[in-house]
């Protein structure tokens, strides 16, 4: 496979009647349907982006989203927010395993959550220590951003010691 960086002045991105977004690259390729994807999506989320059209068919790389006019990266930050959707766990209030999965009470940086997911120990991915995802059985990740930075009561319900 190969890929090429996008000129950032030259690349123009717009909003299709549907609400996907839409590049066009110059002489080269109309990208309808665009998804924007990051290539290191923990250390550099803002560069290196992929985009691809609604045929999975790579269009280019952007270096740096910064480097594009305003709209251009609010667009763009707007596909990498549905994509990316990751609300960070602020509270724990319940945990507790049943039939095979496990059910989670939650507080988040956008609000309640009750959520499910398989067995605990395939639910949790550590990131880093004390830093862990969640993926629920819809495939939605939370993010626990620093363990010690729950409450007692939060990190005894994760650590199983409730």
């Amino acid at each position: 496979m190969t890929f090429f960086y996008l000129d950032a002045e030259a690349t123009t991105f717009q909003s299709a009647p549907d609400g996907t977004l839409r590049v066009v690259v110059p002489d080269q390729v109309c990208g309808l349907q665009v998804q924007a994807l990051r290539a290191f999506p923990l250390s550099h989320n803002e560069e290196h982006i992929v985009l691809r059209d609604g045929a999975n068919k790579e269009i280019g790389v952007l270096r740096d989203l910064k480097a594009l006019p305003q709209n251009a990266q609010e667009l763009v930050r707007a596909q990498l927010h549905r994509r990316y959707f990751l609300p960070r766990i602020l509270k724990i209030y319940s945990v507790f395993e049943r039939f095979g999965t496990t059910q989670w009470e939650l507080e988040t940086d956008r609000g309640y959550r009750e959520i499910t997911t398989k067995p605990i120990n395939d639910a949790l991915h550590e990131m880093s220590p004390g830093r862990y995802f969640i993926t629920d059985n819809e495939n939605n990740r939370y993010e626990i951003e620093n363990l010690s930075e729950l409450d007692e009561a939060s990190r005894a319900l994760f650590l199983g010691k409730s």
